[in-house]
């Protein structure tokens, strides 16, 4: 794995020197993995920013609840 510098704050790279003590993880992974959270933060904000704009449409929200109408028909058909 290709390795390289990033420039942070000492407060930045205290705090990930401590959670890396206190973890046992390398202060690598721990940005890797804290990478992976706020990815996963920012993709919710967005589908929930998105899903808030649909339901200022009523006729695009309408639509989607007869989706789910249609769909929660056919889960109950097939559990039965």
């Amino acid at each position: 794995m290709a390795t390289t510098t990033i420039r942070v704050s000492e407060r930045t790279r205290d705090r990930f020197a401590e959670l890396a003590q206190a973890t046992g993880r390398s202060m690598s992974q721990l940005v890797d993995e804290a990478a992976d959270a706020l990815e996963r933060r920012v993709f919710f904000e967005h589908l929930t920013a998105r899903y808030e704009s649909l339901r200022a449409d009523s006729a695009a929200w309408q639509e989607i609840e007869a989706e789910r109408a249609i769909e929660a028909g056919i889960l109950g058909d097939r559990s039965s």
